[in-house]
């Protein structure tokens, strides 16, 4: 398995866009294009990973609150414990995947609690948007709890899968309370699309979205800027997506002018 991770806590330099990609994956990372006008904890609360494997890749964008604690440990715990066997080859997710997606967020949250026991945070809390794609099975598998985001682009429309809030209308997170996966069926998105016809998976924290802050149309913004990436060469598109994504944000954000972290992680699907 080969993976990348950017964590919020490394990159503070106002404006800077973070980068790392390899083959078809990428993610990218700023504390923003101009400073948070809203309370905080820690400047950079954002994070991004993608893991690779023969059977697929993982890609995952966290959005803390009340510091970087649960943002961190929810992406170390997935990448440890769940993303080598998602994107096995010999693992198969189809009629399984609400099953495992419930589990890994109970586990996820477990794990924010054990750690703010141990002497972290109490009250860090953090959203999660998960995107599991899988070439051989023909499927995305996807789940969100939170206002991040989980786009399925076609040719010339990017389509929120994760409706940038919960099923209720309310923003959830974990690390909140103790949950059960019966308490977090009711709070998060969980889903699997096919994979025909999609030109690439974008993920993105609402650093791109969050109003008078981000961009006005952010489904637009995302299929604009994967658009601009298909003139790049084909080993150089998850990259200048990612970048792309992250910089439209940036843009946004000295217009208004209002900051946030923004955060965002690509896998190029086509041809």
């Amino acid at each position: 398995m080969r993976s990348a991770w950017l964590k919020g806590c490394d990159h503070l330099e106002l404006g800077a866009i973070e980068t790392r990609a390899e083959a078809a994956a990428a993610v990218a990372l700023s504390i923003g294009g101009a400073k948070k006008a809203y309370s905080h904890t820690d400047p950079n609360e954002d994070g991004a990973l993608f893991a690779l494997g023969d059977g697929g890749a993982l890609l995952a964008v966290v959005d803390g609150h009340g510091g970087t604690d649960a943002a961190d440990t929810v992406l170390g715990h997935l990448l440890d414990h769940w993303a080598p066997r998602w994107i096995a080859a010999d693992s198969r997710l189809s009629g399984a995947w609400q099953s495992e997606a419930l589990a890994a967020l109970v586990a996820a949250n477990e794990a924010i609690t054990k750690q703010a026991a141990d002497g972290g945070r109490r009250h860090s809390r953090t959203t999660l948007a998960l995107a599991v794609v899988r070439p051989a099975e023909g499927f995305l598998f996807f789940l969100s709890i939170g206002d991040s985001h989980v786009y399925q682009v076609r040719r010339d429309a990017a389509h929120d899968l994760a409706c940038e809030l919960s099923p209720t209308g309310e923003g959830f997170f974990l690390g909140v309370e103790r949950e059960t996966e019966d308490s977090l069926r009711e709070k998060c998105v969980i889903g699997a699309e096919t994979l025909v016809g999609v030109r690439a998976v974008v993920l993105a924290s609402d650093g791109l979205s969050e109003r008078q802050i981000g961009v006005d149309d952010p489904d637009v913004t995302v299929a604009e800027v994967v658009q601009q990436a298909c003139g790049a060469p084909l080993a150089l598109r998850a990259l200048e997506t990612a970048r792309g994504v992250v910089q439209a944000a940036l843009e946004a954000h000295r217009r208004q002018p209002s900051g946030d972290n923004v955060a965002t992680a690509v896998l190029w699907l086509e041809p």
